[in-house]
Order: C-alpha cells, then structure tokens, then sequence
C-alpha cells in the first residue's frame, strides 16, 4: 500500500500533474495527483512549510524560539509526528513492527517520509528538494465538522480517542476527523492531521470528542484488551528503529500518557474521564495529567533517573484516579 502510494504519487508529477495546495489549515498541505491527474492519491505536507516555517504559504510569522503553533511542539518536526501517528496505530492483529498494508486499529492512513522535487511547491527562492510527510488520499463525504456527533458509532468515537488519548494530541478537532463508509455502510471515522502529536508537555491537549455522548460511555473488551497491549518502550524503539529517536521530553509525554491510558480502563474509567484529566478545563489552570507531573518533579530528588522520575508519577497516578473513581462510582 505504501509504495502503491508513493509511485502513483510520483507517476502524477511524471505525467505533468501539478500538486494542488489545500485551501484549508495554517501549513502548506498538497493534494497529490494520480497519472490521469482526475484522482488525489496522496497529500504531501513539506517541513519548511509548516505554521511559522521558512517557507510557510499562509504569511505567519517564522517561529522566533523554534516552538511550534502548538506548546511544547517543534517547528519542522510535523511530519514526523504524522509518520509516528501512523507507525503507532498497531493493528488488531499485534504491534506494527514495520511498515505494512495491515490497517491500524484507529485508521490513522498511511504515512511515509519522502523527499520530492517539483515547482508546484511554495519556492520562495530557488526550486529545491522539499522534504516532509506523504499521506495516503482518503475518499471521504466531509468532515465531523459537517455533522453532529449523535450518529457517529460509539466504537469509531472510541478509536479516535485511543490514538488521542495515546499521542497526547494537541489539535484534535472535527476538521481532522474525516466521515467515510465501512463495507456495511456504516459510519467510518478516519483521523488526519497528527502534526502536533506527541508534545513535550500536556499543556495544549485538545479533544473536541470528549464532548461527544459516545465518550461517556466504557470501552469495549476489545478495546480494553487493545490498550492492555500496548508498550510505550517498544513504541520507543520501533520510532527510533524508523529513524525518529524521539526525544526526553516527547518520549516522556508518550510513556506517561500510555501508563494513563492503561491505569484508567483498569480503573473502568470512560474515554471522557480519562480524556478529561488530559485536557485543561481553562487555559489557566493545569489539567490533572500536569498536576500529576508537577507533584512527581517536586517529589524526586535532583540527578534522579527518569525510571525513578516514572515510577513516582504511577504512584501520584494510582492516587489520582483512585480519587477520581470513587467519585464517578
């Protein structure tokens, strides 16, 4: 599926097809025609114009400290949290150890690190090698933006907000979530736009789900065995294994919010109220997931491990939600 992909992307730009840039969103984002140049295939986001980039089309101010729009998010590091995004959606099959045709568990589409050169690309300058994120075209009928929420299935709301909930994502809002069909014609929720994915902090953590009826109610078995799965270590090492080594701060982000994720279906906590202690009720005042690191900083003693450091945040966690489950019971 990936080199399917990447050479109908590339059999386009052969036949004369140029790349046509996304009206939507703060980054330069491409539609990427099929050789008959009737058909997207794929769409292409490049590095350099990403929000607050060099190269970014839509005229905002370049980054002055290298922080992206996002807190906690690094300028030029979008389209690897995409092709993590993608790495990290396992299958219901067992953990994604290379990059296959295998379908994730959330639907995140396929996503590839390439290098393209082409003028339909914003060259401010001379016409270089853009370098960024190539995502599979996903056939869709709109957006969640285009819908209310009352007739989405309770089991599509709860995949989004696995990978959400997982990534720590920062920008999860209706326009990123795509409305397809399954083979039932069922509603399918497709999730997109993971370029603010793994954070160095929690601060902006933003589920538009979490208001949703279907996020009050338990996860599944299957999904509860879904998340019993997960390793946040392997995580690490499959990311590095593709040439991300992510770093202290990010890496962090992902093993707390998997011991999060993993603590609160044990504790039989809903997608909302686990989604809610990642997400701040008001921009002044820290979400429970930051208390939680916060309480574990001032805990350990200067030059401790990170093992240490982790360990201390499961016991403050262990507190928390048994504080929180008591008062949902």
């Amino acid at each position: 599926m990936i080199w399917d992909m990447i050479n109908a992307t590339f059999d386009g730009l052969d036949y004369g097809h140029y790349p046509v840039r996304s009206l939507e969103g703060t980054g330069g984002a491409y539609f990427m025609p099929d050789s008959s140049g009737r058909k997207y295939v794929a769409v292409f986001k490049p590095i350099d114009e990403e929000p607050m980039a060099v190269n970014n089309p839509r005229g905002l101010p370049l980054s002055q400290d290298g922080e992206g729009l996002k807190r906690g998010t690094i300028v030029g590091e979008g389209a690897l949290r995409e092709v993590a995004a993608y790495l990290l959606d396992h299958p219901r099959s067992g953990r994604r150890h290379l990059i296959g045709d295998e379908k994730g568990f959330a639907g995140v589409p396929p996503t590839f690190f390439i290098k393209c050169l082409h003028e339909g690309f914003n060259h401010p300058g001379d016409v270089t090698v853009k370098v960024g994120s190539l995502q599979q075209f996903m056939e869709n009928d709109g957006s969640c933006e285009d819908m209310g929420p009352g007739a989405f299935p309770v089991e599509e709301v709860h995949k989004i907000s696995l990978v959400d909930i997982r990534l720590a994502n920062a920008d999860r809002h209706g326009g990123n979530i795509l409305l397809g069909k399954r083979e039932d014609g069922r509603t399918m929720l497709i999730p997109i736009d993971h370029g603010y994915c793994l954070p160095e902090t929690f601060e902006d953590c933003t589920f538009e789900w979490l208001y949703w009826p279907q996020a009050r109610e338990p996860y599944s078995d299957e999904m509860v065995n879904y998340i019993k799965s997960l390793d946040a270590e392997e995580d690490i090492a499959l990311l590095k294994f593709h040439g991300w080594d992510l770093p202290l701060e990010s890496a962090r982000t992902l093993r707390i919010s998997t011991m999060l994720l993993k603590k609160g279906v044990e504790k039989g906590l809903s997608p909302f109220a686990i989604g809610s202690i990642m997400c701040r009720e008001n921009l002044k005042e820290d979400a429970i997931i930051e208390e939680i690191v916060h309480e574990a900083e001032d805990s350990v003693l200067p030059g401790s491990s990170e093992a240490a450091f982790l360990e201390t945040v499961s016991q403050i966690m262990d507190r928390r939600l048994e504080e929180i489950a008591k008062s949902t019971s």
